[in-house]
C-alpha cells in the first residue's frame, strides 16, 4: 500500500507525462495545429519561406525533433508511477529540471515579447516545476528509508 505522499508524486507525475505528450505530440505532427491551438494567425507567405529559407527551415526541423523528445519524456514518465523509488532520477530530471529551465526560457522570453502563447508555456512548466519540488522534497523522507 502506498502512502498518500506517494500517491501525490505520482498524481503530479501522471499531470507532468499527459501535459510534455500533448504539447509533444500536438507540435511534431502539426505545428499549425499547435499556432492554432493558440490562436496564432500564421499567413501562407510564412508557410512558403519555411522550406527555401535554410534558418526557418533548420528552426522548424529542430524544433519538430524537440517536440518528438517531449513526446518520449511524457511516454518514459509512466516509469516512475509503477516503481517511484527507482525512478526518482527521472521525476527529478523530468519534473524538476527540465521544466525549471524551459519555464525560465519561456517566462524570460514572455517578458521581451508578451506572447500570450509563450506566457502560457511559461507557467505550465513552472507549475510542472513546483509541484514536482514539493512532491520529491514531501516524500524524501520515505525514499530514504526505502518506503513507497
Amino acid at each position: 500500500m502506498r502512502s498518500k505522499q506517494t500517491n501525490f508524486l505520482q498524481g503530479v507525475i501522471l499531470l507532468a507525462a499527459i501535459i510534455y505528450i500533448l504539447n509533444g505530440a500536438l507540435y511534431y505532427f502539426s505545428p499549425l495545429s499547435f499556432c492554432w491551438v493558440f490562436n496564432l494567425d500564421i499567413s501562407e507567405e510564412w508557410l512558403n519561406v519555411i522550406p527555401t529559407n535554410e534558418f526557418f527551415f533548420l528552426v522548424f526541423t529542430i524544433s519538430r525533433a524537440f517536440a518528438a523528445l517531449l513526446f518520449s519524456i511524457g511516454i518514459s514518465m509512466v516509469l516512475p508511477l509503477f516503481d517511484p523509488l527507482r525512478y526518482r532520477g527521472l521525476v527529478y530530471y523530468s519534473g524538476v529540471l527540465f521544466p525549471f529551465l524551459a519555464s525560465v526560457i519561456f517566462l524570460f522570453a514572455s517578458i521581451k515579447n508578451m506572447s500570450v502563447p509563450i506566457i502560457i508555456l511559461g507557467f505550465t512548466y513552472f507549475t510542472i516545476f513546483a509541484l514536482t519540488l514539493t512532491a520529491m522534497l514531501i516524500t524524501r523522507k520515505s525514499a530514504q528509508s526505502g518506503i513507497e
